[in-house]
C-alpha cells in the first residue's frame, strides 16, 4: 500500500457520493463513497488522510479516506 498523504476535501456532492480532495502535495484526487473509511461524512474543507491511487496524471483517486483527528 502505497502512503497515507493529507489534503482537504475541496468539495464532495452528498448525493452523488463523489468530489474532490486537494493534497498538501497540490495533486488533486477523485474521491468516490465507496473510498471512505468508517461512513465518513466529508464537507468543503475537512481535513483528511488517504492513500493515492493511479498515474500521476489526470486519473488520480483518493482510497481509505480517513477524517484528521
Amino acid at each position: 500500500m502505497s502512503d497515507r498523504v493529507t489534503g482537504h476535501v475541496k468539495w464532495y456532492n452528498q448525493g452523488q457520493g463523489y468530489g474532490y480532495i486537494t493534497g498538501d502535495d497540490g495533486r488533486e484526487s477523485r474521491v468516490a463513497q465507496a473510498a471512505l473509511e468508517d461512513g465518513t461524512f466529508l464537507t468543503e474543507g475537512l481535513r483528511v488522510t488517504y492513500v493515492v491511487v493511479g498515474d500521476d496524471g489526470d486519473d488520480l483517486r483518493a482510497e481509505h479516506v480517513r477524517i484528521v483527528d
